[in-house]
């Protein structure tokens, strides 16, 4: 029986799915897990491209950026642990993407049992490796490839969650790098920018519920099933939550011309703001996603499909 598993977590479908598989095959099984972060194309989110070309943001800064990628894909997975009850721990990402640093990190870490997701190209990240397709040991290590959820609807309607997610965190981390850039060269940060960037931010995450009321995701699951009841109503708690540190935040943007804030109360709080976010995301990535994979049915996924499609559209045009 395994007891450890080495959990590889990134913010591709495939990823967040297998490490939701992961976290619950420990808990039936009494396991831990230890999460290893695995970044994908993150130096060439929207964010970074734009500050770059414009020449704000230098070698420091970029390290801060991925280290803080890192952390938010570490918090995520975290939170879906926590969530679930089972133990866990996280060993930081390496320069080495191989498939062969994975099974090293599992060894160092006394794993048993590498959990990944299917088809999992290490190549987007440097170092060229692939699981073994077999599903077969590495060295004394066993290897699990997860099973990928392969329904068009179910794809389609996650993926749509998933891409709020990304466009969430690419907006967070583009306001902690112009915070930190102002403050690695003793300057504030451009108040026009950061005001409308916090702005895009409250907008996306109010398209983000919207999204999920309109097709009625979590009503859905409560009708299939009360086994998710608890974590539902934790995210409606934390909506609330999400929506007095937005306010709290706004108001900080509008203030950042006082040395109080310029000393480090703005950087504070969206570093707050941003563990918030993470561990919000992560219990519905790890919790709530894998319950509605389970519970939902095909007539569900369908609805929920055509009401996101519908719902996006309409942003898209503007209609409200």
């Amino acid at each position: 029986m395994y007891r450890h598993f080495l959990v590889p977590v990134g913010d591709i479908g495939s990823c967040i799915e297998a490490t939701g598989h992961a976290v619950a095959f420990a808990q039936s099984m009494g396991a831990r897990v230890t999460f290893l972060p695995i970044l994908y194309q993150h130096a060439a989110t929207p964010h970074h491209q734009d500050w770059h070309a414009q020449g704000v943001t230098g070698d420091a800064s970029r390290a801060c950026d991925v280290r803080e990628r890192a952390l938010e894909l570490l918090a995520r997975a975290e939170a879906a642990a926590r969530a679930q009850g089972v133990p866990y721990s996280s060993v930081p990402a390496s320069d080495e993407t191989s498939f062969d640093s994975i099974v090293a990190a599992a060894v160092r870490s006394g794993c048993d049992l590498i959990c990944i997701a299917p088809g999992l190209r290490l190549t987007e990240v440097g170092n060229v490796a692939l699981a073994p397709s077999d599903g077969s040991g590495a060295g004394n290590v066993a290897v699990l490839i997860c099973a990928a959820d392969s329904r068009p609807a179910t794809s389609r309607a996650i993926g749509r969650l998933l891409d709020q997610h990304r466009a969430i965190a690419d907006t967070v981390h583009a306001l902690q790098d112009m915070v930190r850039t102002a403050r690695i060269a003793s300057q504030q940060p451009d108040p026009i920018s950061m005001h409308e960037t916090v702005k895009h931010l409250r907008d996306l995450q109010i398209r983000r519920h919207r999204l999920k009321e309109a097709a009625r995701f979590f009503a859905r699951l409560r009708e299939r099933t009360s086994i998710a009841d608890a974590e539902l109503d934790e995210l409606e708690c934390q909506r609330q939550r999400d929506e007095q540190l937005l306010t709290e935040l706004t108001e900080l943007v509008e203030r950042n011309s006082e040395p109080a804030v310029l000393g480090g109360r703005l950087e504070q709080a969206l570093s707050a703001y941003a563990q918030f976010t993470w561990e919000h995301m992560g219990r519905e990535e790890g919790v709530v996603l894998p319950a509605a994979r389970r519970y939902l049915r095909d007539e569900d996924w369908n609805d929920i499909a055509t009401a996101f499609d519908a719902t996006a559209a309409d942003s898209a045009t503007g209609t409200t």
